[in-house]
């Protein structure tokens, strides 16, 4: 059995952990709320013009953006979405378990965020100019989608990007979604026949609406990943506070017991202490 010393040390140090855990969480909760919130404003948004672009996507038009057809040559660009901190479970190996099935020796890898940076580093065709730029902000969005839309066609055939999309405030899953270039829909969207009619012109409306589209993609993936994140942070530090309210139950239960032995220890010395000490009295009065 441990020393009373040794338990009420440990017992110290995990009640302290607790709370660092416990607080984490609160933030958490706060931060996982606050992106939640604006998920939802930017879902709409992002949606919107995703019919949209699925409009000029189909049907038989004239015009026929370079930005709807793959590029015979050039290589496949994934953008890798990850989390800036730890701490937040499996999140992160999540994303890089479904990242690693569609990357090899040859694509472009675009890692945002400093554990994907972190992973990504030494990868031979590995682009680090974003790994910074995990924050959730309308202008970096753009900044992304100005390099992306001038890499397609560019050496570049191909760009998707990876994230944790969230599915409600506590499930959350990684995702692959092509990007560029844009994907004709199986089917018309909402109704669409094979002739749309656009004003004033569809070129003007398509040259418009790509690069919009494209930020708002980036955009929306910075959103969900963000979200799932800090729901995946508070239900690690969740399940954490939990283990170390376990933990100082049982420790302090040991202690209670190592306390109660060592002073039945004490009285039993004291008690045999008394017993010679009276023994030892009875015997020098019958000497004398």
């Amino acid at each position: 059995m441990s020393s009373l010393a040794d338990i009420r040390r440990r017992l110290t140090s995990v009640k302290q952990t607790r709370q660092i855990t416990g607080a984490m969480e609160t933030v958490s909760v706060a931060k996982m709320r606050k992106a939640t919130e604006r998920l939802e404003k930017c879902r709409a948004y992002t949606e919107l013009l995703g019919k949209m672009m699925s409009f000029a996507a189909c049907g038989e038009n004239t015009y026929r953006s370079p930005f709807f057809m793959r590029p015979k040559d050039g290589k496949r660009l994934v953008i890798v979405l990850s989390s800036d901190k730890g701490l937040c479970g499996g999140f992160d190996h999540d994303i890089f378990r479904l990242a690693d099935t569609a990357i090899d020796d040859d694509t472009l890898v675009m890692p945002i965020g400093q554990t994907a940076g972190d992973r990504y580093k030494s990868f031979p065709n590995a682009d680090l100019s974003f790994v910074n730029s995990y924050n959730v902000e309308h202008k970096t969005a753009q900044k992304i989608s100005r390099k992306l839309l001038g890499s397609f066609g560019n050496g570049v055939s191909e760009i998707s990007v990876i994230y944790s999309a969230m599915y409600s405030r506590t499930a959350w899953k990684p995702v692959k979604r092509t990007l560029l270039p844009v994907e004709k829909p199986l089917g018309s969207a909402d109704g669409a026949t094979n002739i749309t009619l656009f004003e004033p012109s569809e070129r003007a409306i398509t040259e418009t609406l790509i690069p919009m589209y494209v930020s708002a993609v980036v955009y929306g993936a910075l959103a969900e990943n963000a979200a799932a994140e800090h729901s995946a942070r508070r239900a690690a530090m969740s399940a954490a506070t939990e283990s170390a309210d376990e933990l100082i139950a049982k420790l302090s239960v040991e202690y209670n017991r190592a306390r109660q032995s060592n002073v039945t220890e004490q009285i039993i010395e004291i008690i045999g202490s008394t017993e010679a000490l009276n023994g030892q009295g009875v015997d020098n009065e019958k000497n004398s």
